[in-house]
C-alpha cells in the first residue's frame, strides 16, 4: 500500500507535463530551476536570470520580474498582464501573440524583440528601448512611450491611437513631443 502511495505525487507531476505548455517550462527546470519554479510558484522573480528561458503561454498576470535579464526568451502567448517588469532585460526575446496590457515596462530593453501581435494596451513603456523591434500588429492603443526609443523598428499594421509620444524617438529617428506638457 505504501509503495503506491508514493507514486502517486509521481503520477501527478507526470499528468501536469503532459499538459499545456508544462513540457516546455519543465525543460527549463534543470537550467534555472530555482528561479523558474520561483516565477511560477510566486509570480515573483526580481533580478533573476532568466536568459532563453522557454516560458510559453505561462500565466503569469500580475508578476514582478523588475529587473530581471529575460534576453532570447520564449515567452509567445505568455499572460503578463499588470506585470511589474519595470528595467527587465528582453533583448532578442519571443513574445509574439503575448498579453501585457497595463504592464509596467518602463525603461525595460526591448532591442530586437519580436512583438507581433502583442497586446500592450494602456502599457508604461516610458524610455523603453524598441530599436528593431518588431511591432507589426501590436496593439499600442493608450501606451505611454514618452521617452521610448522605436528607431528602426516595424509598426506596420499597428493600432498605436491614443499613444503618449513625448521626446520619443520614432522608427525613421525623428523626435515626437505631439505630447508633451507646455
Amino acid at each position: 500500500m505504501l509503495r503506491h502511495l508514493c507514486l502517486i505525487p509521481v503520477t501527478i507531476f507526470t499528468f501536469l507535463l503532459s499538459t499545456t505548455n508544462f513540457p516546455a517550462i519543465a525543460a527549463n527546470l534543470a537550467k534555472d530551476g530555482d528561479e523558474i519554479r520561483q516565477l511560477l510558484e510566486t509570480k515573483t522573480c526580481i533580478a533573476c536570470d532568466l536568459r532563453e528561458a522557454k516560458l510559453k503561454g505561462a500565466k503569469l498576470k500580475g508578476a514582478n520580474l523588475r529587473g530581471s535579464n529575460l534576453g532570447l526568451a520564449e515567452l509567445n502567448g505568455v499572460e503578463l498582464a499588470d506585470a511589474d517588469l519595470m528595467n527587465v532585460i528582453l533583448k532578442g526575446a519571443n513574445l509574439v501573440d503575448a498579453d501585457l496590457v497595463e504592464a509596467n515596462l518602463r525603461n525595460a530593453d526591448l532591442r530586437d524583440t519580436k512583438l507581433t501581435n502583442i497586446f500592450l494596451t494602456r502599457a508604461d513603456l516610458r524610455g523603453a528601448l524598441l530599436e528593431n523591434a518588431d511591432l507589426t500588429n501590436a496593439f499600442l492603443r493608450g501606451a505611454n512611450l514618452a521617452g521610448a526609443n522605436l528607431k528602426g523598428a516595424k509598426l506596420d499594421g499597428a493600432d498605436w491611437r491614443s499613444t503618449i509620444l513625448c521626446h520619443t524617438i520614432l522608427p525613421d529617428s525623428t523626435v515626437s513631443d505631439r505630447d508633451c506638457q507646455k
